[in-house]
């Protein structure tokens, strides 16, 4: 009767060790996402960001507090290695979050305000909007992405909304889906 005890506890053991995963909570300047991540996930996140800050600000940057805590858990490490980057990027002295604005297969620049440049673009696509429209639209898809930069680098939102408002036409529709020159 002891041994079978003795072997049920130690298959126990066995399945509770096989099931337990060994990774880390990464804390940015005393910040944790919550996420689980494996040590080798976490060391190329801080790796990405490191020399994308360098590059950033052209020689050594100065890095947030990275640390770890180990953990065992029963579910797997889940946290992935480009939101970690980004997490650690964003607390970089000299660095900041821009938006890098392109539309048909044009290059503008890059703006610190994306909800400002939308309301820009928007602004200047409804003031040329002929009465007898009632849908506006720029004929190419106007695309907004993050990007990091170097802080204080992005153009003004209204300049850039000029920019590609006069370089994008304007399409505009009436009611019943025609097309109004403006």
């Amino acid at each position: 009767m002891k041994k079978r005890v003795i072997a049920m506890l130690a298959a126990a053991l066995l399945l509770f060790a096989a099931n337990i995963n060994v990774c880390c909570r990464v804390f940015v300047d005393g910040y944790c996402d919550g996420e689980l991540y494996t040590y080798s996930a976490a060391d190329r996140a801080e790796r990405a960001a490191s020399a994308a800050a360098e590059e950033i600000v052209r020689g050594s940057a100065a890095m947030p507090a990275v640390t770890r805590r180990c953990v065992l858990s029963l579910r797997p490490p889940r946290g992935q290695t480009a939101v970690l980057s980004d997490e650690i990027l964003s607390r970089v002295r000299g660095v900041e979050k821009l938006y890098a604005v392109r539309a048909d297969r044009r290059y503008f620049g890059v703006v610190d305000d994306r909800d400002r440049l939308e309301e820009r673009l928007r602004a200047n696509l409804y003031s040329s909007m002929p009465s007898a429209a009632v849908r506006a639209r720029y004929s190419a898809q106007i695309e907004i992405e993050p990007v990091y930069g170097r802080a204080g680098s992005g153009c003004d939102s209204g300049e850039m909304a000029l920019l590609v408002s006069g370089a994008v036409s304007a399409m505009f529709t009436d009611g019943e889906g025609s097309a109004v020159i403006g």
